[in-house]
């Protein structure tokens, strides 16, 4: 137990420390403070393929879809390395707005070029046709609704005790094509394991 408190706070602490955050407004929440620092550490702990990462100027793209709760938190680790590789954040308009664009197959576009994809609870209601737009094109989906695992999300947040915690579903995982480190399992308060027959989604 011991370790794992180690590894959390380390996990928040990382980004916070390392004055990625120091532009940070006093008046935003401390929540989506600490959820920024889990979406940046994630990318540490996550395997892509290699066509989604095959080249090294490519950056990592963090995409925000919905009515963006971070304002500008975010801001702080844009363009930042990990990995080596820049970061960028790439915030895009609910689903409806984006299907209704006129440059809507441009848009769909860009927004399977992410790497990492938190859907806002703006957009709950859209969950299961969002994730299905985007299973099959290797991006780590993050939410935080209660039917994020059940609509086939990767990593959602959740609040216990007024602490952010986050559940795995590893088969959701696997269906992206990602691997997911046993260290991040280990801190994951659930994980959802992989359907009988599937290749193992770990390091």
């Amino acid at each position: 137990m011991r370790l794992k408190t180690h590894i959390l706070l380390f996990f928040v602490l990382s980004l916070l420390a390392s004055g990625q955050a120091q532009q940070v407004q006093a008046a935003e929440s401390k929540e989506y403070q600490i959820k920024a620092a889990f979406l940046y550490n994630f990318i540490q702990f996550v395997d892509w393929p290699k066509e989604k990462a095959a080249d090294s100027n490519t950056p990592i793209i963090i995409g925000i879809l919905g009515k963006d709760p971070f304002g500008t938190i975010l801001d702080s680790i844009k363009n930042k390395k990990i990995k080596g590789k820049s970061v960028v954040i790439r915030r895009v308009k609910t689903l409806e707005e984006l299907e209704k664009s006129e440059e809507s197959n441009d848009k769909i576009n860009e927004l399977k070029q992410c790497h990492v994809l938190f859907i806002c609870s703006s957009e709950n209601k859209n969950l299961r046709q969002i994730i299905d737009l985007i299973k099959t094109d290797n991006i780590l989906t993050v939410g935080e609704a209660d039917n994020f695992l059940e609509n086939g999300g990767i990593i959602n947040f959740m609040l216990e005790e007024k602490k952010v915690r986050f559940e795995i579903n590893l088969d959701a995982a696997n269906t992206s094509n990602l691997k997911i480190s046993s260290q991040l399992l280990r801190l994951a308060e659930k994980v959802v394991p992989k359907k009988e027959g599937t290749k193992k989604a770990d390091k």
